[in-house]
C-alpha cells in the first residue's frame, strides 16, 4: 500500500484521541504558541496532501492568494526547477518564480483534526515550502503548528511511551522548556527548530500514542526555571553513572546543571565497547584535525572532567603528536560518550622503526550523549522507583521550579 494511504486511519484515529486535548488550548496562550519544524530543510521534490479538504495558498508580498483546492488525500506535487517553484495540481502546472507556498486545512472535522501531509509523513497544523536558502535550486519544507501538538510528536520520539507515566512527564516538560527557549535558532533557514538530535527529535503524527499524548496534556504549559528564567533543557539518555557540569559541555557555567549521581544502570548503553584500527585513527585525524601524525602509536588521557570524563587526549604517531578536545573527538570517532578509557590490543601489533606500533585500539565505555542535564534512563528508574515528575526534573537541573508558563509569564510582565 502506497505509505501516503498506508497510515493516514493510524494518524488520523491518533488525533481522534486527541481532538478533546487540543480545543481546550486557549488561542493566546503559550501552549498555542506556533512551532516552526524544518522537516526537510534541503530537498528538491516535494509531495503534498491532506487528510481533509485543504487549500493550497501563495504567501507573497505579505498577500495571500489561493492557488488551487486539494480534495482528501489528492497528491500535488512541488518541484524546484533552478530556483522556480513548479506546483503540479488537478492536472495543472503553475510557476511559482517566488515567494512561500502554504497548505492548509481549512475544514475542522468533529470527530478528528486534519491533517496534512508532506514527502512520506503525515503531520498536524500546516506545511510551508519555499526555495531554500542555502541552496536555492532546492526547497525547504516546513511543519508549522501549535506547540502541544509538537510536542506529541517529540515526546514519543525522544522516550519510548512503554516507559513510566511520570517519566513521559518529565520529557514532555522538558522538551517544552526546550523549545521554548531554542525559537528561531534557524531563523535564517526560515524555522526554529530542527526535527532531529540537532534540536530534538519530531516524528509527526506517526509517531504519537495515547499515552504520550496524555503525558503532554497532563504537563500542558508546565515549563522549568530558573532564577525566574526559562532554562536550557539539556537532556540525554543516560550519564553512565554520574552526570556532568554543565561547564564541561557546554563552555560556560550553568548553575542548575551540576554533576551528580545517576540511575541509568538499566541502560543498554551503560557500558559499551568500541574497537578502532591505526588507518581509521589516522583518518579521523587527518580529516577532523587537519594533522598528520602518521602511524599512532599511543593515546593517552591527558585532562579529565569532574564526572571523570574526557577533556584532553594526547595522540601521538611516528610523525609528532596532537592534543584534542574530548567532546570533539568523541563525535568525530562516533563514540557514544567522553566517559571513556583507551586500550591497546596486542592482536596485530607491529614493529615500525624499532617502535611497537598497535594495529587496534579498544575504547570502553560507559553513557549515551553529553551528559549534562537530564538523563532519560535516569529519569525512568527514578519514576518506576515512585518520584514524581517534578522531583525527577528537580533532581537534574538543581535549583530549578516547575511553573505554568502563562502565570510565569504574565508574572514577568507586570
Amino acid at each position: 500500500m502506497n505509505r501516503l494511504f498506508k497510515h493516514v486511519v493510524i494518524a488520523a484515529s491518533t488525533a481522534i484521541l486527541s481532538f478533546g486535548i487540543i480545543s481546550q488550548v486557549k488561542a493566546d496562550s503559550v501552549s498555542n504558541k506556533q512551532i516552526k519544524v524544518g522537516i526537510y530543510p534541503d530537498i528538491n521534490h516535494v509531495t503534498l496532501s491532506t487528510s481533509a479538504n485543504g487549500t493550497l495558498f501563495l504567501f507573497n508580498d505579505g498577500n495571500f492568494n489561493k492557488i488551487a483546492e486539494i480534495g482528501p488525500k489528492q497528491v500535488c506535487t512541488i518541484i524546484n526547477k533552478n530556483g522556480v517553484m513548479e506546483v503540479n495540481c488537478n492536472n495543472k502546472s503553475i510557476l511559482i518564480p517566488k515567494g512561500k507556498l502554504i497548505l492548509k486545512n481549512l475544514a475542522q472535522k468533529e470527530k478528528y483534526s486534519p491533517l496534512v501531509y508532506a514527502v512520506n509523513r503525515w503531520y498536524r497544523g500546516s506545511i510551508e515550502v519555499f526555495p531554500a536558502t542555502k541552496n536555492p535550486k532546492n526547497l525547504t519544507v516546513v511543519n508549522t503548528l501549535p506547540l502541544e501538538e509538537y510536542l506529541y510528536g517529540v515526546v514519543p520520539s525522544e522516550m519510548p511511551a512503554s516507559w513510566p507515566a511520570e517519566a513521559l512527564k518529565t520529557q514532555a516538560i522538558a522538551a517544552r522548556t526546550y523549545v521554548l527557549t531554542h525559537l528561531g535558532q534557524f531563523a535564517k533557514d526560515g524555522f526554529d527548530v530542527m526535527p532531529t538530535v540537532t534540536s530534538q527529535v519530531y516524528g509527526g503524527v506517526e509517531e504519537e500514542t495515547p499515552v504520550s499524548n496524555q503525558a503532554v496534556y497532563d504537563t500542558k504549559g508546565k515549563v522549568i526555571t530558573y532564577n525566574s528564567k526559562l532554562i536550557s533543557a539539556y537532556y540525554y539518555a543516560s550519564s553512565g553513572g554520574q552526570t556532568e557540569n554543565g561547564y564541561d559541555v557546554w563552555g560556560s557555567d550553568i548553575p542548575y546543571i551540576k554533576s551528580v549521581v545517576d540511575y541509568d544502570q538499566d541502560s543498554p548503553k551503560f557500558s559499551w565497547y568500541k574497537t578502532m584500527n591505526n588507518d581509521e585513527l589516522q583518518e579521523i585525524i587527518k580529516k577532523e584535525f587537519n594533522k598528520d601524525i602518521g602511524k599512532v602509536l599511543k593515546l593517552s588521557i591527558i585532562e579529565l572532567t569532574d564526572a571523570k570524563r574526557v577533556k584532553t587526549l594526547r595522540i601521538e604517531g611516528t610523525n609528532g603528536f596532537v592534543d584534542i578536545d574530548g567532546k570533539k573527538f568523541r563525535m568525530a570517532s562516533k563514540l557514544n560518550s567522553t566517559l571513556f578509557r583507551i586500550e591497546p590490543l596486542d592482536i596485530g601489533t607491529s614493529i615500525l622503526n624499532d617502535l611497537p606500533t598497535p594495529n587496534l585500539f579498544m575504547f570502553i565505555g560507559r553513557g549515551w550523549g553529553h551528559g549534562a542535564g537530564m538523563s532519560q534512563w535516569g529519569a525512568r528508574y527514578l519514576a518506576k522507583a515512585g518520584k514524581t515528575c517534578n522531583e525527577i526534573l528537580r533532581y537534574y537541573y538543581q535549583g530549578t521550579e516547575i511553573h505554568d508558563a502563562d502565570t510565569f509569564l504574565a508574572k514577568k510582565s507586570r
